[in-house]
């Protein structure tokens, strides 16, 4: 596992300027390539939205909506993706000398991986994992299939002190490569998210993966 110290990992959250890599290398055919530059969002600005305090309700007033709920702080460990019967370790990269994003190992079998630039999952903000698909006949890599995943269908991660944060899919997107959107999948969210990110549209002529698949899910439980 890849461990960063927790300093350097709340540096990355707080707008250090960074070339994030998109998720090239899926396969054994697969390569990095450089996403535009961008800078890191902010996730100092993520505080969640509570209803300050108030006069007593009367018949009159409405009810403030649920908020969202949030965690603290803990590494991811596994995940477990019940429609897909998937579940597999989750280890930690980060950002290389050069300022680029690892990506995780691609033999087959290999782990996902959190990157320790975005809040752990459960935190709020957007988690980010990534994953291989390594074949596009068999589940050899961790995020095969998974275009599969429907609206409403659950993502559960186990997380370093024990607790469980279960994720809801609502919404699942398609990019070319070099038009990743790195603000949409990046930038901060009020409530915890997760971005599961994989590569996908692999094309017989070249043997490469020309697209991303972005699964956007958020926090409905925790344990």
């Amino acid at each position: 596992m890849i461990h960063s110290e927790k300093g350097r990992r709340r540096r990355l959250r707080a707008g250090a300027a960074v070339l994030l890599l998109l998720l090239t290398g899926c396969g054994s055919t697969g390569g990095d390539s450089a996403a535009p530059d961008t800078e890191t969002p902010d996730s100092s600005t993520t505080a969640l939205v509570r209803p300050g305090p108030s006069a007593q309700p009367n018949s009159t007033e409405q009810s403030l909506p649920a908020v969202a709920p949030v965690m603290e702080e803990s590494r991811p460990v596994s995940f477990t993706i019940d429609a897909l019967d998937r579940e597999a370790d989750i280890i930690e990269t980060g950002l290389r000398e050069d300022r680029t994003l690892q990506v995780p190992p691609e033999h087959e079998g290999a782990p996902a991986s959190w990157f320790n630039g975005s809040p752990t999952p459960g935190e709020a903000g957007p988690a980010v994992l990534l994953g291989h698909v390594n074949s596009t006949e068999d589940d050899s890599g961790v995020f095969y299939n998974l275009e599969a995943l429907n609206n409403g269908e659950t993502i559960t991660v186990t997380r370093e002190n024990g607790s469980t944060a279960v994720f809801e899919v609502y919404k699942s997107e398609l990019y070319p490569k070099n038009e990743f959107p790195t603000m949409a999948v990046y930038s901060p969210t009020q409530g915890a998210e997760l971005r599961l990110i994989t590569c996908d549209g692999f094309t017989e002529d070249t043997g490469e993966f020309v697209d991303n698949l972005v699964i956007y899910a958020k926090l409905t439980t925790t344990g």
